[in-house]
């Protein structure tokens, strides 16, 4: 196969890093809902990937956001068997506010929108 490319595991070491940093918050304040950490964990693999030398293609883009969309959607089940996600959403501060259910659409978010970044750098002229 091709030679291992080192920047290829920049964006996977960012997400694992934001995974980890998010389930520590989440663990430390189960009330609180880091709405964007899904986001983040989701979108960062891909776009960091995207606008290093990794060398994604359309194919391989798709492949990186869904790796990242699976990282986010993981922790956040993990979280929730934890009880770590009982802080309100944004459009729900009750106690069964559907935490889950937002933080999986913005790892969906997330994961676009880093395949966007990804597939817009892609688009430019070399400089």
């Amino acid at each position: 196969g091709a030679p291992m490319n080192r920047d290829r595991w920049f964006g996977a070491v960012a997400t694992l890093a934001a995974a980890v940093l998010w389930a520590w918050l989440a663990a430390r304040t189960p009330t609180s809902t880091y709405h964007f950490a899904p986001l983040v964990v989701a979108g960062v693999w891909v776009a960091v990937n995207g606008m290093t030398d990794a060398g994604l293609t359309p194919r391989a883009t798709v492949r990186v956001a869904t790796a990242g969309f699976v990282v986010a959607a993981v922790v956040t089940l993990l979280l929730e068997a934890a009880g770590n996600l009982d802080g309100p959403v944004f459009w729900d501060k009750g106690d069964d506010a559907p935490v889950m259910i937002e933080h999986l659409v913005f790892a969906a978010l997330g994961a676009l929108a880093g395949a966007g970044i990804a597939l817009h750098h892609a688009a430019k002229p070399a400089t």
